[in-house]
């Protein structure tokens, strides 16, 4: 029984170590500081004191959090607004495929990885799925995400400028009437998602999280007894996004997305050691390949989505950049970009990125 209360206590000592390092890297802006705080935080607190404690058992757990926020994001809407782009869709995914083979090939033969931490660091997905489903591959889900950070920084650091000086070239005055169109056409939308957001009482929201969560466990605890690669958070996602297309009523709330990114840098703090530590110095080459494949792969894309399809370049650029579905979508309406097109391609490619790449690294993984 005392090793049972310790085990409890130590537990609500590491959370509490991972909320305060998200806390402290959020606020100095750190690139998805959310979770890489809660991670930093809780692997130090673990090298130093050897007292962190996170049960393994909930890695489950976390995962099906993270498939019900994903899955909240896809709307009714996406699906309708899918049809109209479906080709310069279909070409992102394929380049994507390839991306994610030629860049992780290329860290696993020169880089000096394995095979599975290579391609989850290159796979185009979000930052903390991607390191929660390296880790249910047994992957380094370490390695995994410090060079899918440097993927963000990378994206982040470089793409606005160069997006900007695209659309700074093209804007002709009718461009830039079809921009303030598109504007205010956003803010309209945005006006009454807010109005609507207002009118749905306390009551409504807590119904929606609750019928979420049954959903979303539901969905994932059957994908993960079935043995279906990462099935916790592959049918946490795919149950929860088919309730909300057939019902609009899927919730997940702003909080619960950031204690959910918090138990996963705890999570993923608690594989951190002395050894993963020294051994960073062997991701300087990774991340030089990461750096230079991901630019590549995003102007190369692009360019081919545009000549073929003839949708707007600076709309297959956004599109082509994986840097995350809000991160991308808020940046792109910052610049006046076609902000619901590159939402509904940026969400396509998360959905595929989560159901398909798994199975395939897992495939190319026992192959390799």
């Amino acid at each position: 029984m005392g090793e049972f209360w310790s085990g409890i206590l130590f537990f609500i000592i590491t959370l509490s170590v991972a909320a305060l390092g998200s806390f402290v890297a959020q606020k100095i802006k750190m690139p998805a500081g959310a979770m890489m705080g809660a991670m930093i935080s809780v692997a130090f607190f673990n090298i130093i004191f050897g007292k962190g404690f996170f049960p393994e058992e909930l890695r489950t757990v976390v995962q099906v959090f993270s498939g019900a926020m994903i899955g909240c994001k896809v709307a009714k809407k996406d699906v309708v607004e899918l049809k109209y782009i479906v080709i310069p869709t279909v070409i992102l995914l394929i380049f994507m495929i390839a991306m994610n083979i030629a860049l992780g090939l290329a860290i696993y033969s020169i880089g000096k990885l394995d095979i599975a931490t290579s391609l989850f660091a290159s796979s185009p997905g979000g930052l903390s799925d991607m390191a929660l489903l390296a880790e249910e591959l047994n992957a380094n889900s370490t390695y995994v995400t410090l060079l899918q950070l440097i993927r963000i920084i990378t994206i982040f650091s470089f793409m606005p400028a160069i997006i900007k000086k695209i659309l700074s070239k093209k804007i002709s005055a009718e461009a830039e009437d079809i921009r303030r169109q598109i504007e205010e056409e956003h803010r309209r939308v945005y006006q009454e998602q807010e109005n609507q957001s207002k009118e749905t009482s306390d009551k409504q929201k807590k119904l929606g999280f609750l019928y979420t969560l049954l959903v979303a466990f539901a969905g994932g605890l059957i994908f993960h007894f079935l043995g279906v690669t990462a099935g916790a958070m592959l049918g946490s996602m795919l149950a929860t996004a088919t309730f909300h297309i057939l019902t609009g009523r899927a919730y997940f709330p702003k909080t619960m997305r950031q204690y959910t990114q918090i138990g996963s840098g705890a999570f993923l703090g608690m594989r951190i050691d002395m050894a993963s530590i020294l051994g960073l110095t062997g991701l300087i080459v990774p991340a030089f390949i990461m750096i230079i494949g991901v630019l590549l792969f995003a102007l190369i894309t692009s360019f081919i989505m545009h000549k073929l399809t003839k949708l707007d370049f600076s709309v297959c650029l956004m599109a082509s950049t994986p840097g995350g579905l809000q991160e991308m979508s808020l940046l792109s309406d910052e610049l006046g970009a076609d902000t619901p097109k590159i939402a509904v391609m940026q969400t396509s490619r998360l959905m595929f990125v989560i159901a398909l790449f798994p199975t395939m690294i897992e495939c190319l993984a026992d192959i390799i």
